[in-house]
């Protein structure tokens, strides 16, 4: 795990000098070569704050419209359909969501490999309950507040979205990935047109790394 961290540092500092925010992934991805350890945020398993969240909305989600942002390599998806929901997924890294079919050969998750700022038309508006987990914290603040609107945009009137990031204050140092977000850097989903539902701070009782967590619920 720790030189899977040291790479994502050593491929994010090299692409960020060429003004390349994002190709970076697809390299770590293609690197790996099917050998999960070299992803670090592949855990093999759904992701406990979603976990938990669903457990104590107790949100009905059959065949409610989901969509994952930054899927990764699909364990939340398929979690989520498995609940009944009628899942996309999608991923900037083409090698990932290869991966993602290689691993649930049998899904019904629509996996697609799509760049989060090139997104569908018809994606606006476009679903029930959107995930987004660890992704804007992976992206400079030059394009979170972009990542931000993309994301908000494809919730669904009366539909959710869920964020899970990394938090921090605004006087706390943020140097390096993955980048803790702030409330007013979050508070830009209200600007999508989004209601702010809830707002937990804690430190992730889930990793044995402690750190500084926010899960936020909106709706539209």
């Amino acid at each position: 795990m720790t030189n899977s961290r040291s790479r994502v540092r050593e491929l994010s500092t090299a692409a960020y000098s060429r003004s390349d925010y994002t190709g970076w992934f697809e390299t770590l991805y293609a690197e790996a070569q099917g050998n999960l350890d070299a992803i670090p945020w592949a855990d093999r398993s759904v992701n406990p704050w979603l976990l938990d969240w669903t457990k104590r909305s107790q949100l009905n989600l059959q065949d409610l419209r989901v969509l994952v942002v930054g899927c990764g390599l699909g364990d939340d998806a398929e979690y989520l359909a498995g609940l009944g929901a009628k899942v996309t997924a999608f991923d900037l890294s083409p090698t990932a969501i290869d991966w993602c079919h290689q691993r649930f050969s049998t899904s019904q998750v629509n996996y697609q490999a799509i760049d989060l700022f090139a997104a569908p038309a018809e994606w606006k508006f476009g679903f029930d309950l959107v995930i987004e987990i660890y992704t804007i914290q992976a992206l400079p603040a030059n394009i979170r507040p972009n990542a931000i609107e993309c994301i908000g945009n494809f919730v669904a009137l009366k539909g959710k979205l869920l964020v899970v990031c990394r938090g921090r204050d605004p006087e706390d140092a943020c140097e390096n990935l993955p980048f803790p977000l702030t409330k007013d850097e979050l508070n830009r989903f209200v600007d999508t047109g989004l209601t702010q539902l809830t707002f937990e701070d804690s430190i992730d009782h889930f990793d044995p790394t402690p750190a500084r967590r926010f899960r936020i619920v909106y709706e539209r």
